[in-house]
């Protein structure tokens, strides 16, 4: 086992901090890797080559020399039966024999959290490559079979992919980062994950796509951090993942422009199938072709009055109410509407018509951020 030298340096500053001693780290060859006094590093040990040959503590003492060596103990750190480093304390035998079992646990324990870090993170730079090729365009059957295996991912099994936006409310910005949440994603089961600063994707086992988001929603709820998922469509075939991250990209997208739910699945979407994959400059031609020569304050106002006579089915007296405003009134605001646009809302065509126009209107305004104004 081959210890980082930045881990090693972590430990021996911990173990000092509580023992208040000079301490070394030997690997098992009895090589300073770390130690409190850096002169000492890269120098060879004998008693801590013993004590890795041997598996016992060596004390060194007047009457008791080795080579490199000075006064103190040093034990050997054992992990799944392996000498895996040697850990020694100087000082007067007399004044630190008796630490022997506490620094040789602490090291213990301090490398076990460091394999583990190690292992997650390992394991999360898998899952991300792992995810990458199966959502990609350009895919590695290769890769994608031996990252599998090392992640014990079912190649063959249903999966659906679901990709979640991340609302770090009101964190300071340096806590806005993707450590932030990693811990709550880790081990999610019945996944492959991973994330950036405001955004995770995940591959979901089918059987158990409702319950792990459930559950990735209230870890990261504990954090702070509101998600709102797309979910795609069930896929039988790896080869069907990059339609299905489409699909849940797409629900995504929907789901931020229309709804407050938290979760969108493809199955649910009826307008979001069409709106999303319409080609922009296509939905502007439209856009501009109904709303021609209005601006967007003008827009806004026969929007409020086509939502009120939408939600009640047609009934003037009833959208009139919910506007507070007379019937008369919202009469002529209908009128307005079919004046302006040349499409008379209370006409089945001349409605379809206005309803798709301000559906792709608010769409393309509210996907508009790294654009123009659709209208000055």
């Amino acid at each position: 086992m081959e210890i980082d030298p930045g881990i090693a340096t972590t430990i021996v500053a911990n173990i000092k901090d509580v023992l208040r001693h000079e301490i070394n780290l030997f690997d098992t060859h009895g090589t300073i890797i770390a130690s409190t006094d850096a002169s000492r590093i890269g120098t060879e040990h004998e008693a801590a080559q013993i004590a890795a040959a041997t598996k016992r503590t060596v004390c060194v003492d007047a009457e008791h020399r080795y080579r490199g060596a000075r006064d103190g103990i040093n034990t050997p750190v054992i992990i799944d039966g392996e000498v895996v480093a040697v850990v020694g304390v100087t000082g007067r035998r007399e004044d630190v024999e008796s630490y022997g079992n506490v620094i040789r646990k602490m090291t213990e324990i301090l490398l076990h959290e460091n394999v583990e870090r190690a292992a997650r993170y390992n394991r999360r730079i898998a899952q991300a490559n792992l995810v990458h090729q199966l959502v990609g365009r350009d895919r590695d059957l290769e890769i994608i079979r031996y990252l599998a295996a090392e992640l014990a991912w079912d190649v063959d099994g249903t999966h659906r992919v679901a990709i979640g936006a991340l609302d770090m409310g009101h964190l300071p910005l340096h806590e806005a980062d993707a450590s932030r949440y990693t811990w709550p994603l880790d081990r999610v089961e019945h996944a492959l994950v991973t994330a950036s600063a405001d955004e995770c994707c995940l591959i979901l086992d089918d059987a158990e796509a409702a319950r792990t988001l459930e559950q990735v929603r209230d870890r990261l709820a504990v954090c702070g951090i509101g998600v709102r998922f797309g979910v795609s469509r069930a896929a039988a075939s790896p080869g069907l993942l990059p339609e299905c991250h489409r699909q849940a990209r797409r629900a995504l997208d929907w789901l931020a422009f229309t709804d407050d739910r938290p979760i969108m699945r493809a199955e649910d979407l009826d307008m979001g199938l069409i709106v999303p994959a319409m080609d922009r400059t296509a939905a502007l031609s439209f856009v501009d072709h109904v709303f021609a020569g209005l601006d967007d304050v003008r827009i806004r106002t026969h929007r409020r009055t086509f939502d009120a006579y939408t939600r009640f089915n047609g009934s003037i007296t009833h959208a009139a109410e919910a506007l507070y405003i007379h019937k008369n009134t919202l009469q002529n605001h209908l009128n307005a509407i079919a004046h302006d646009t040349g499409y008379n809302p209370r006409v089945l065509r001349d409605y379809c018509v206005l309803d798709m126009a301000f559906r792709l209107y608010d769409y393309l305004q509210s996907t508009a951020a790294a654009t123009a104004p659709l209208h000055a």
